[in-house]
């Protein structure tokens, strides 16, 4: 995935983040809800004539002050998420897929073991493939890499100092002070997925705000990465899936890579990314 969203141009600050992290946060269970919502938004803002009844249960929504273009920002953004979430699910791969490709790259793939042996004994398959194109490239520009990162990523910039809140899984060229680093969301078996899904989400916002925020007040650039997989468990947890779309288009992900891009689009990406670091 590319990072030249559209979205991005607004900035990670912009209010409009703000409607479509409430608008997620309403759910699929409270439908009513979500469509009273919109069509208040639709019909306050001259965007389209709302034939729904208001419920007076929703009377809180009414006084959300939210300027005119955001508004039609908002919808206009909703579309294309839409659009991007099609996309993008259609990426995702099976474990079987994933151990393919790996097999043809002659790359080792370790497992995540578990003490259930009732337990699926999940693959590494996407660590293996993203590590291995990472190596490859780095190598081949001369550059270290930390491929199995036990510590934090630290940034000391003349008197300013930033640690991240948590281990990550790939930095270039090391700990200290890396251009690039990436979080790697896989998840296989057959199950429906679960809380880990969203906890996921929240680990890659934090750690990308986190960043932004340091890149402000140092004026250096850092590439923040994320790459998910495992189209049984994330095809199951859509509105964890979506997140990530929002976060990529917000700015707080630099580049969102799923599934089958990771064989088509890192190598290009990763080059891209250290060349003009260098």
């Amino acid at each position: 995935m590319v990072n030249n969203s559209g979205y991005k141009i607004h900035g990670w600050r912009h209010e409009l983040w703000d409607v479509v992290r409430f608008f997620r946060s309403i759910g699929k269970n409270h439908k009513k809800l979500r469509e009273f919502w919109l069509d208040y938004l639709r019909k306050e803002n001259g965007l389209a004539v709302s034939t729904k009844k208001s419920k007076k249960t929703f009377k809180v929504l009414e006084h959300l002050p939210l300027k005119k273009e955001t508004v039609q920002l908002f919808f206009d953004y909703l579309e294309y998420s839409e659009e991007m979430l099609v996309e993008l699910t259609g990426c995702l791969r099976t474990e079987e897929q994933a151990l393919r490709f790996c097999n043809r790259s002659g790359v080792e793939v370790d497992k995540t073991s578990t003490q259930s042996k009732d337990h699926h004994q999940s693959s590494k398959s996407l660590v293996a493939a993203v590590t291995n194109v990472a190596v490859y490239v780095a190598n081949d520009l001369g550059l270290s890499i930390e491929q199995n990162p036990q510590n934090r990523c630290v940034w000391l910039i003349e008197n300013k100092l930033f640690v991240t809140a948590r281990n990550l899984d790939g930095a270039i060229p090391a700990l200290l002070n890396p251009y690039i680093i990436w979080e790697i969301k896989e998840y296989w078996g057959k199950t429906k997925g679960g809380s880990k899904m969203s906890d996921a989400v929240y680990e890659c916002q934090l750690v990308g705000r986190e960043i932004r925020e340091f890149e402000e007040e140092s004026g250096i650039n850092i590439c923040h990465v994320a790459f998910l997989d495992g189209r049984d468990q994330w095809g199951h947890r859509v509105s964890d899936f979506v997140r990530f779309i929002d976060l990529f288009n917000q700015g707080i992900i630099d580049y969102l890579i799923v599934g089958k891009q990771v064989e088509s689009d890192w190598e290009n990406i990763l080059r891209e990314v250290l060349n003009k670091s260098k």
